[in-house]
């Protein structure tokens, strides 16, 4: 009995040619290209949208006052 990995493989050889092989690299590539990293400096997208919610709340509390 055959395994899964071993079908895929059999499968691939019968079927795909040297252009199929190219495509599944290049959506490999655009896999990677488009998935979401590891920031190493934290939360970024995050402290900046606190910060410009603060400065809008503030922005606001000082137009209101005035």
């Amino acid at each position: 009995m055959a395994t899964d990995i071993e079908r895929l493989v059999s499968f691939e050889e019968a079927y795909y040619d040297q252009y199929d092989y190219y495509n599944l690299l290049e959506s490999k590539r655009e896999i990677e290209l488009n998935t979401n990293r590891h920031c190493p400096a934290g939360h970024e997208r995050k402290i900046a949208e606190k910060y410009h919610n603060s400065q809008m709340k503030r922005r606001r509390t000082k137009s209101s006052s005035s």
